[in-house]
């Protein structure tokens, strides 16, 4: 399984879809990462949030940002050193399963740490936007550091691969919300610049870009419009789907 630490920006429609839950859940986040999503849960909600991944570099990290962090292969739940005893509210999978060799299974194999009327995110990219597909009309499918053809991408997944998906591990979409794929094709060339203009060789940290004026800017003002653009039509422009499950 794929363990090396991972670049990340916070999704902000991950504490958008369930802006209509109560706060103070209890959030288990599957292949945390080094948290940035569980950070975002916990300063916009107020949820308690576990993370588990199998990069321990990255679990140092969330252990900063998150109430619990392990190291943990998100294969095999039932081996999670809290799976007798802890269940969740929430249960989050944000850009993991496209890097499993079995999805579906993972997905429905972490099921029963779910409380009674719990429920389940779950965002993954479209492999259908826009300059995927354009670079298979130009008879390209290369993959890449980061994206949507990220090089340790094993599955691919449309809306309708997606909800088959769903449908298979016994879960039903109550809510759907989509990150906006216009401007993002373009984050690797952004991580380019900030690892130039850092130390020589650095990979440069999340909070370096979400905590920058352009990235805060582009939020404030474009992403609003761009996400307007992108509702008109998912399956060409959306980069992600992030799917309210129960």
């Amino acid at each position: 399984m794929y363990a090396r630490p991972y670049f990340e920006i916070a999704n902000p429609e991950i504490p958008r879809i369930i802006e209509h839950l109560p706060k103070s859940l209890s959030v288990l986040d599957v292949g945390c990462g080094s948290g940035v999503h569980g950070a975002e849960l916990k300063r916009i909600h107020n949820h308690c949030v576990t993370g588990v991944d199998l990069s321990a570099v990255s679990i140092a990290k969330a252990a900063t940002r998150i109430d619990h962090a392990y190291v943990a292969d998100v294969t095999r739940p039932r081996e999670y050193p809290f799976a007798e005893r802890d269940r969740f509210d929430l249960l989050v999978f944000s850009d993991i399963l496209e890097h499993l060799p079995n999805p579906t299974e993972v997905l429905a194999g972490h099921l029963f740490l779910l409380k009674p009327g719990g429920r389940v995110i779950v965002s993954l990219p479209n492999v259908a936007i826009w300059n995927v597909r354009l670079g298979l009309l130009l008879g390209r499918f290369d993959y890449s550091e980061t994206g949507t053809m990220d090089r340790t991408h094993l599955r691919f997944f449309t809306w309708r691969s997606t909800r088959a998906m769903f449908e298979s591990a016994g879960l039903n979409v109550e809510r759907r919300r989509i990150t906006p794929g216009i401007a993002r094709p373009f984050v690797p060339l952004v991580k380019k610049i900030y690892s130039r203009s850092g130390a020589a060789g650095a990979e440069p940290d999340s909070s370096s870009i979400m905590d920058s004026r352009p990235y805060k800017t582009y939020t404030k003002f474009a992403y609003p419009l761009e996400s307007l653009v992108c509702r008109c039509w998912p399956g060409f422009f959306a980069f992600q789907y992030v799917s309210l499950c129960k």
